[in-house]
């Protein structure tokens, strides 16, 4: 299922999960309070991003994780979610810090009852950045066909 239509379904329920449960889901999840600090951050958006010996809870997003965020499409956004405390927007992002750039889509919705800001990516296309098993137990893999070894 496409990022959109899915991550629609799990916004009414996001600020009620467990770390578990947010590690079971196949895109991207990055949650941010009002300093920019991380506070969730998901299976999928670890092994994406390389963060997977210790998750960057706590760290400042936008100077230690993910510094091409600093700038109007994502930190730009960021602060207008802040500001008016709402947003809900998807759109295309190349990360370009680390050793290769890094395409993806990217959804941004605030979450007015806890005053946080998530954050969900999956490849390029909308599909996951991480494999689903399937019913039968068979993993499907989902991910970009570029970054699967």
């Amino acid at each position: 299922m496409p990022l959109d239509t899915t991550t629609r379904m799990l916004v009414p329920f996001l600020d009620r999960m467990t770390v578990e449960e947010l590690d079971t889901l196949p895109y991207g999840i990055v949650q941010l309070d009002a300093d920019g600090r991380v506070l969730s951050f998901n299976r999928a958006e670890a092994e994406d991003t390389g963060f997977t010996r210790q998750r960057p809870i706590g760290r400042d997003f936008f100077s230690d994780v993910s510094p091409s965020a600093f700038g109007e499409e994502i930190f730009g956004r960021y602060v207008t979610a802040f500001s008016t405390r709402h947003l809900d927007e998807t759109f295309r992002f190349t990360f370009t810090h680390g050793a290769m750039p890094r395409s993806v889509q990217m959804r941004m919705y605030f979450a007015a009852r806890t005053s946080t800001l998530w954050i969900f990516t999956a490849n390029p296309d909308g599909t996951p950045l991480a494999e689903i098993p399937d019913p039968a137990g068979d993993p499907c893999d989902h991910r970009h066909p570029a970054r699967v070894a």
